[in-house]
């Protein structure tokens, strides 16, 4: 892989490499409800945080 030095190489990376990324995905429909990272909030606020500043910067 060479080196991702641009948004354009990072883009090119994710098309080229789509399928070896769905392969190795973990849907969250197949963890346990108990699980330590479904339970942890940080990822909820993150989210949050990601689609506000989204939702700003579109306005």
């Amino acid at each position: 892989m060479s080196e991702i030095r641009s948004v354009q190489d990072y883009k090119d990376f994710l098309k080229e490499n789509r399928e070896l990324l769905h392969k190795n995905a973990i849907r969250i429909e197949n963890l346990p409800k108990n699980d330590d990272w479904i339970l942890d909030n940080e990822w909820d606020v993150i989210y949050e945080q990601e689609v506000i500043k989204h939702v700003t910067n579109e306005c």
